[in-house]
Formats: structure tokens, C-alpha cells, sequence
């Protein structure tokens, strides 16, 4: 199996006893903070867990839409994923089990579960995040949005079960996270507004 996993502590780099909540900082390289929702795995619910293991659910339903404000600043190293950040999405069943494993037959990701990249660095010190997805059909491009380097920036991803496509857009800096949106909200939030606002939109099942 894959590593384990802890709650981590306000500043992403340790281990904690109980739930924290992430400060605003840096996340340093070659570092990984999961973020899973509230509802913890109670008997089988979550499928495989660790007994005894941290295990909540991920966020579930076919119409999601996450929010976010981030910087990905450059650190100048380099190596093993060095200077390399990036901000994505898996099935919540993959580091339950074995993110990083080694057996394919316990691998989520191996099985077809699927990652999304929203927002990866590909090269060490590279300004170019790209989008990707890892799954049966494959997306991606050779487009990308520009790494916020020298500021913050926010984001808005839409996942729409209804016509089986994701929708990454980002918003003006003046765009405020309500604790509720109306559909009416999350819709304009995320249509071309004809100034140039950068977005991408993926298919995620068959068809044209």
C-alpha cells in the first residue's frame, strides 16, 4: 500500500492529532496537503481504509464547484519535483488506498479511477500551469494558464454531471467567496465574459 494518512498541522508540514486548519503560507516543494470534506468513513462506507486510519469521505454528488485563491511562488530549487507545484484532483478512494503503491491491484489509479490536474507545473521553474485529465478518454492540450508567481489569484472549477464536462475559469480579483452561491451566481461566475478571462472546459465522457 501507498502511505498512510495523518491530519496535518496549520502549516503543512507535520503531522497533528486532530483536524487544523491550513494557514495561509507557503506549502513547500515536494509536499502534499489533501483536502477531504467533513464526513468521516464509518464502517464500509469509504470502501478499503486503514484500521484505525485517518478516513473521511471526498466531496461527492455529480454537480461540484470548488473555489480557491492561491500563489505559486517560485523557490529556485530543483531535483525531485523541485520548484514543480501543483493543485489537482483524485477520486477519494486513491489515498485511501495506494496513492504511491506499488501493486497495481491495489491502486485506484492503476484501476481507472482517474486524476484531474487543474493547475500543474510540469518543468522545474517552469511559469506555464497546465490542465490535464488522467482517465479513459484522456484531455489536454498544449494550452495553459499563467503561473501566479509574483501574486495571488482565484479560481473557479465547475463539474457538471448533467452534460459530463469540467470548467476551470479564472475570476477577477474582486470575485468574493460567499458561505452560498445561487446557480445563477456559479453560472456567470464561470461563462466567457469577452474580456479575455482564461478558462478551460473538458468533455469527461464520450461524444462530440
Amino acid at each position: 500500500f501507498g502511505a498512510s494518512l495523518s491530519y496535518a498541522s496549520p502549516d503543512g508540514k507535520s503531522a497533528a492529532a486532530s483536524p487544523q486548519t491550513l494557514q495561509n503560507q507557503m506549502i513547500e516543494d515536494d509536499v502534499e496537503v489533501i483536502v477531504m470534506s467533513n464526513r468521516s468513513c464509518e464502517g464500509d462506507s469509504c470502501g478499503y481504509t486503514r484500521p484505525g486510519g485517518v478516513a473521511y469521505h471526498g466531496f461527492a454528488g455529480d454537480q461540484k464547484l470548488f473555489l480557491m485563491e492561491f500563489s505559486m511562488p517560485a523557490t529556485g530549487k530543483t531535483g525531485f519535483n523541485g520548484d514543480m507545484p501543483g493543485i489537482w484532483l483524485l477520486n477519494a478512494q486513491i489515498p485511501l488506498t495506494s496513492q504511491y503503491g506499488t501493486n497495481p491491484e491495489c491502486s485506484c489509479w492503476t484501476s481507472g479511477c482517474g486524476e484531474f490536474d487543474l493547475f500543474e507545473v510540469l518543468d522545474t521553474g517552469d511559469f506555464r500551469c497546465k490542465s490535464t485529465l488522467h482517465m479513459a478518454p484522456a484531455g489536454g492540450s498544449s494550452d495553459y494558464f499563467q503561473r501566479p508567481k509574483d501574486k495571488t489569484i482565484k479560481a473557479a472549477v465547475l463539474l457538471q454531471g448533467s452534460n459530463e464536462s469540467a470548467h476551470i475559469q479564472i475570476l477577477d480579483d474582486s470575485q468574493s467567496f460567499d458561505e452560498s452561491l445561487a446557480s445563477e451566481a456559479v453560472q456567470a461566475m464561470t461563462q466567457d465574459d469577452g474580456k479575455g478571462t482564461m478558462s478551460s472546459v473538458f468533455r469527461l465522457a464520450g461524444g462530440s
